[in-house]
């Protein structure tokens, strides 16, 4: 195993941690508020996470298609997740409370 397969695995793993983070605080978080900030946060990071370490992994895999999937994530996950919000918001959903 060379040391960007290594690399290439290590970066796969915080991405694959990221997402795990991303679908508990789903689960976990109290209104829809919160949930869609870690949803939009920590996938954003995971996604571009795994598809780096897949990058590396992968000895012939296309940097330039990697980068345009990267870029294109990286611009519609935080702008899905502000939209979330702004409909419940719009619908008069109440923020949580303690």
């Amino acid at each position: 195993m060379s040391w960007t397969e290594a690399l290439g695995t290590v970066v796969m793993f915080g991405g694959c941690f990221f997402v795990v983070v991303a679908a508990v605080g789903t689960v976990k978080l109290p209104d829809v508020y919160c949930r869609a900030h870690a949803l939009g946060k920590a996938m954003t990071l995971g996604i571009m996470l795994l598809l780096i370490g897949y990058g590396l992994r992968v000895p012939g895999a296309s940097w330039l298609k990697l980068s345009l999937v990267l870029l294109f994530q990286l611009v519609t996950i935080p702008v899905a997740s502000h939209l979330f919000c702004l409909v419940a918001y719009r619908k008069g959903v109440r923020r949580w409370t303690s």
